[in-house]
């Protein structure tokens, strides 16, 4: 999470101690899901957090528009509906040949040949200190297994 190492066990039981019921990890991501009445208070965490909604969650993977392809990655990047933009427009201004980048619905999609997602000059815009807080991505086969769990 963030950088920070935290067992999802041990994440789970901070959900649950923090009063959220339902709650379940999935594989070594960083990625809760659990139940509230209320928007939650997630400040007890050590890095920020993007909440979304079962729905969301949903409609994201729905509006993935790239297909399937064996040669490389498809990352979906989760943030305030802002950032989306900023992606593209950074995106747009470093893209090279054999990576693709849309906004849908206030996401941003990337899709980048296997081996390149680090070296690729839009990779490491990625890591910039500005935009830390402001994202996060997500490969989209982990947000089909998220979909899986609901």
């Amino acid at each position: 999470m963030g950088g920070i190492k935290i067992k999802m066990a041990d994440l789970k039981k901070e959900f649950e101690t923090a009063g959220f019921t339902d709650v379940v990890t999935v594989l070594a991501t960083g990625n809760v899901i659990f139940s509230s009445e209320t928007l939650p208070d997630l400040s007890f965490l050590p890095v920020q957090s993007f909440i979304k909604t079962e729905q969301q969650v949903r409609e994201i993977v729905k509006n993935n528009p790239f297909q399937p392809d064996e040669n490389y990655h498809l990352y979906v990047f989760v943030a305030e509906k802002a950032f989306a933009q900023i992606a593209q427009s950074e995106f747009n201004s470093v893209k090279t040949g054999g990576e693709e980048g849309l906004v849908r619905s206030d996401s941003f999609y990337w899709q980048v040949p296997k081996e390149a997602t680090l070296t690729t000059a839009f990779g490491r815009i990625l890591g910039k200190k500005a935009y830390k807080d402001l994202f996060t991505s997500r490969n989209i086969n982990t947000m089909e297994r998220i979909i899986k769990k609901l």
